[in-house]
């Protein structure tokens, strides 16, 4: 359900179970895409050009009132509650979920299952992991890698064992166990 007081561009594209409220404004180029699962923008919220939000069957996406999603900006299956700021190219992952003033700056991510406490900032080309939330510099993204590794990304948002499997293998399941999600 799109308010009547929303704004949504010609060129965008809302598909499945979306809900985008009062005074919200959709830019061209938008994707707004509930694959399994649900999509709630809410109030005055501001997604820009060619920005991407999406849910999916285990993780349904959030976004706040007057929250601003940047251009070319990725949301997936999160929850980022009011007045945060996400800058163009960030990307936020499956289950993290954004406290109220939280700031993900240009091409920044918050990996899979991150909690940011209220005002947590998130600089230039930085990755934030885990719970609490902990920030990670380009120079420390072998360090990252590891941490990741420990939780498993295909296991957390595919439910895939990926022990003893070959890359081959991994993605094989993962695309099998993504496209069951649509039927």
């Amino acid at each position: 359900m799109i308010h009547s007081e929303a704004t949504v561009h010609s060129s965008a594209i809302i598909d499945g179970d979306v809900e985008i409220g009062a005074g919200t404004y959709v830019a061209a180029g938008a994707i707004i895409s509930a694959v399994g699962g649900k999509i709630v923008i809410g109030e005055r919220a501001v997604i820009m050009e060619n920005a991407i939000i999406r849910s999916s069957k285990h993780f349904n996406c959030v976004i706040g009132n007057h929250t601003l999603i940047g251009p070319k900006a990725s949301v997936t299956g999160a929850t980022i509650e009011n007045a945060c700021f996400i800058a163009t190219g960030a990307t936020i992952f499956h289950g993290s979920h954004l406290q109220g003033g939280t700031v993900l700056a240009v091409n920044g991510i918050i990996h899979i299952n991150t909690h940011c406490p209220a005002n947590t900032f998130i600089p230039i080309n930085h990755i934030g992991f885990g719970n609490p939330v902990r920030i990670y510099a380009p120079t420390e993204i072998q360090e990252f890698h590891a941490d990741l590794k420990k939780v498993g990304f295909a296991k957390y948002v595919y439910g895939i064992d990926t022990t003893g499997l070959s890359n081959t293998e991994v993605y094989t399941q993962l695309t099998d166990k993504f496209l069951s999600f649509l039927g």
